[in-house]
């Protein structure tokens, strides 16, 4: 235990890690399906886009792994490894994750979700995935025995919770910075627009 009454240990002691549901093949769209398959491309910082996923049907002998607000996804490859939160957006959507994701359950009652992700995205975290993954010249591949030894550094929960308050207050200030430069842009393109005009 550290002297800020943090606790170090491996990932996979706070945290269940399974792969993504098993498609076979492509993924293709079923027109009236109700299963919405988290992609990659549906992912951001921010969370997953819902109305971007494909929505199609699920097949299988057994009962697929429907993911829930707490639940995180892991890239196990790409060149970016950033975990993605599930939060309450998913509502009651009938949602599995793709193949190339692993599926992370926090399974202790002394660690929130959010901060686990957020953590996973830290540079300690990062740093040990970079060094332990195995790269081909195009993309990165993270082993599950590689993630599963991720060091992970675990504060009291209030701690945890005033990190996550701390992190969300600055991705909603970098959201609104981004709709700032976006306006700005808009702006200047109407000012030449109507100069071209004159």
């Amino acid at each position: 235990m550290k002297p800020n009454g943090a606790q170090k240990m491996d990932l996979v002691a706070v945290a269940s890690i399974s792969a993504g549901h098993p498609f076979r093949g492509r993924i293709d769209p079923v027109a009236g399906a109700e299963t919405a398959v988290v992609q990659m491309r549906d992912t951001s910082a921010s969370g997953v886009d819902w109305t971007s996923c494909v929505r199609t049907e699920v097949a299988g002998r057994r009962e697929p792994d429907w993911l829930r607000p707490g639940d995180i996804l892991f890239p196990a490859r790409g060149n970016v490894s950033l975990s993605v939160l599930i939060n309450e957006s998913i509502g009651s959507l009938q949602a599995v994750a793709a193949p190339h994701f692993f599926l992370l359950r926090v399974s202790r009652p002394d660690v929130l979700p959010a901060y686990l992700a957020w953590w996973l995205n830290q540079e300690p975290a990062q740093r040990h995935l970079e060094q332990n993954s195995q790269s081909s010249t195009l993309v990165r591949n993270i082993a599950r025995p590689v993630l599963e030894t991720t060091p992970v550094v675990l504060p009291p929960l209030p701690r945890q919770e005033q990190i996550i308050g701390l992190a969300s207050a600055m991705q909603r200030e970098e959201e609104l910075l981004h709709r700032l430069r976006q306006t700005n842009q808009q702006i200047m393109t109407g000012l030449a627009r109507d100069l071209l005009a004159d």
